[in-house]
Protein backbone atom coordinates (compact mmCIF):
# COMPACT_ATOMS: atom_id res chain seq x y z
CA UNK A 1 0.00 0.00 0.00
CA UNK A 2 1.25 3.45 -0.85
CA UNK A 3 1.72 5.79 2.07
CA UNK A 4 -0.09 9.13 1.99
CA UNK A 5 1.88 12.35 2.23
CA UNK A 6 2.58 14.24 5.43
CA UNK A 7 -0.22 16.76 4.89
CA UNK A 8 -2.71 13.89 4.74
CA UNK A 9 -1.59 12.33 8.01
CA UNK A 10 -2.94 13.09 11.43
CA UNK A 11 -1.56 11.47 14.55
CA UNK A 12 -4.00 9.79 16.90
CA UNK A 13 -3.81 7.56 19.94
CA UNK A 14 -5.24 4.85 17.69
CA UNK A 15 -2.27 5.23 15.31
CA UNK A 16 0.21 5.05 18.19
CA UNK A 17 -1.46 1.90 19.52
CA UNK A 18 -1.46 0.46 16.01
CA UNK A 19 2.24 1.28 15.73
CA UNK A 20 2.92 -0.57 18.98
CA UNK A 21 0.92 -3.59 17.84
CA UNK A 22 2.57 -3.60 14.40
CA UNK A 23 6.05 -3.42 15.94
CA UNK A 24 5.37 -6.17 18.46
CA UNK A 25 3.78 -8.50 15.91
CA UNK A 26 6.61 -7.81 13.43
CA UNK A 27 9.06 -9.11 16.04
CA UNK A 28 7.20 -12.42 16.30
CA UNK A 29 6.47 -12.88 12.60
CA UNK A 30 9.33 -11.23 10.71
CA UNK A 31 12.29 -10.65 13.05
CA UNK A 32 12.12 -14.10 14.61
CA UNK A 33 11.80 -15.74 11.17
CA UNK A 34 15.22 -14.31 10.32
CA UNK A 35 16.53 -15.63 13.67
CA UNK A 36 15.12 -19.04 12.72
CA UNK A 37 16.94 -19.00 9.39
CA UNK A 38 20.21 -17.87 10.99
CA UNK A 39 19.83 -20.48 13.75
CA UNK A 40 19.16 -23.31 11.29
CA UNK A 41 22.12 -22.17 9.16
CA UNK A 42 24.37 -22.26 12.24
CA UNK A 43 25.04 -18.52 12.10
CA UNK A 44 23.77 -17.82 15.61
CA UNK A 45 23.38 -19.88 18.77
CA UNK A 46 20.19 -17.96 19.59
CA UNK A 47 17.00 -19.89 18.93
CA UNK A 48 13.88 -18.04 17.77
CA UNK A 49 10.88 -17.31 19.97
CA UNK A 50 12.98 -17.91 23.09
CA UNK A 51 11.22 -18.14 26.43
CA UNK A 52 14.53 -17.87 28.30
CA UNK A 53 14.08 -15.41 31.19
CA UNK A 54 16.25 -12.31 31.01
CA UNK A 55 17.27 -9.86 33.72
CA UNK A 56 16.31 -7.73 35.49
CA UNK A 57 12.65 -8.82 35.62
CA UNK A 58 13.00 -12.39 34.37
CA UNK A 59 10.51 -11.95 31.53
CA UNK A 60 10.89 -14.27 28.55
CA UNK A 61 13.25 -12.94 25.87
CA UNK A 62 10.51 -12.92 23.21
CA UNK A 63 8.26 -10.81 25.46
CA UNK A 64 11.08 -8.30 25.99
CA UNK A 65 11.77 -8.18 22.25
CA UNK A 66 8.07 -7.67 21.52
CA UNK A 67 7.91 -4.84 24.07
CA UNK A 68 10.89 -3.04 22.52
CA UNK A 69 9.60 -3.74 19.01
CA UNK A 70 6.31 -2.21 20.09
CA UNK A 71 8.01 0.90 21.45
CA UNK A 72 9.96 1.33 18.22
CA UNK A 73 6.70 0.75 16.33
CA UNK A 74 5.07 3.53 18.35
CA UNK A 75 7.90 5.87 17.39
CA UNK A 76 7.48 4.80 13.75
CA UNK A 77 3.77 5.65 13.95
CA UNK A 78 4.77 9.11 15.18
CA UNK A 79 7.41 9.86 12.52
CA UNK A 80 6.39 7.82 9.45
CA UNK A 81 5.22 10.86 7.45
CA UNK A 82 8.76 12.26 7.70
CA UNK A 83 10.50 9.05 6.62
CA UNK A 84 11.38 8.86 2.92
CA UNK A 85 9.73 6.17 0.83
CA UNK A 86 6.61 5.69 -1.22
CA UNK A 87 5.20 2.65 0.55
CA UNK A 88 4.79 1.85 4.23
CA UNK A 89 7.14 -1.13 4.02
CA UNK A 90 9.85 1.09 2.48
CA UNK A 91 9.38 3.67 5.22
CA UNK A 92 9.54 0.87 7.79
CA UNK A 93 12.85 -0.43 6.44
CA UNK A 94 14.43 3.04 6.32
CA UNK A 95 13.19 3.83 9.83
CA UNK A 96 14.42 0.49 11.20
CA UNK A 97 17.90 0.91 9.76
CA UNK A 98 18.29 4.37 11.30
CA UNK A 99 16.37 3.93 14.57
CA UNK A 100 16.38 0.43 16.05
CA UNK A 101 19.55 -0.78 14.30
CA UNK A 102 21.95 2.15 14.07
CA UNK A 103 20.89 4.19 17.09
CA UNK A 104 19.49 1.37 19.22
CA UNK A 105 21.47 -1.81 18.71
CA UNK A 106 24.75 -0.46 17.40
CA UNK A 107 25.17 2.67 19.55
CA UNK A 108 22.83 3.11 22.54
CA UNK A 109 22.60 -0.45 23.87
CA UNK A 110 26.39 -0.95 24.02
CA UNK A 111 26.80 2.46 25.69
CA UNK A 112 24.01 1.90 28.22
CA UNK A 113 25.02 -1.66 29.10
CA UNK A 114 28.70 -0.74 29.02
CA UNK A 115 29.29 -4.13 27.48
CA UNK A 116 29.66 -5.21 23.94
CA UNK A 117 31.12 -3.17 21.16
CA UNK A 118 29.75 -0.28 19.19
CA UNK A 119 28.61 -1.20 15.68
CA UNK A 120 28.57 -4.90 16.55
CA UNK A 121 32.33 -4.82 16.95
CA UNK A 122 32.54 -4.39 13.16
CA UNK A 123 32.05 -8.16 12.86
CA UNK A 124 30.86 -8.80 9.28
CA UNK A 125 28.54 -11.60 10.42
CA UNK A 126 26.99 -9.56 13.24
CA UNK A 127 26.63 -6.50 11.00
CA UNK A 128 24.97 -8.56 8.24
CA UNK A 129 22.66 -10.32 10.70
CA UNK A 130 21.71 -6.97 12.22
CA UNK A 131 20.90 -5.59 8.78
CA UNK A 132 18.76 -8.63 7.94
CA UNK A 133 16.91 -8.56 11.27
CA UNK A 134 16.29 -4.83 11.06
CA UNK A 135 15.15 -4.98 7.45
CA UNK A 136 12.72 -7.81 8.22
CA UNK A 137 11.30 -6.04 11.28
CA UNK A 138 11.03 -2.72 9.47
CA UNK A 139 9.32 -4.17 6.39
CA UNK A 140 6.95 -6.15 8.60
CA UNK A 141 6.14 -3.21 10.84
CA UNK A 142 5.49 -0.98 7.85
CA UNK A 143 3.30 -3.58 6.14
CA UNK A 144 1.26 -4.18 9.28
CA UNK A 145 0.97 -0.47 10.12
CA UNK A 146 -0.03 0.35 6.54
CA UNK A 147 -2.59 -2.46 6.36
CA UNK A 148 -4.99 -0.48 8.54
CA UNK A 149 -6.41 2.61 6.81
CA UNK A 150 -5.50 5.96 8.36
CA UNK A 151 -8.23 8.32 9.48
CA UNK A 152 -7.81 11.79 8.01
Amino acid sequence: MEAPGFSEASLSLRDLALGFAAGAIAVVAFHQSVILGAFLAGLTPNSPWSLRPIPPLGVPLIVSQMFWGGLWGTLFAFVWPLVPGRHYWQKGVIFSLIGPLLLGSWILVPLIKQSGALFAGFSPLRLALGLCLSTAWGAGSGLLFGAVPRRH
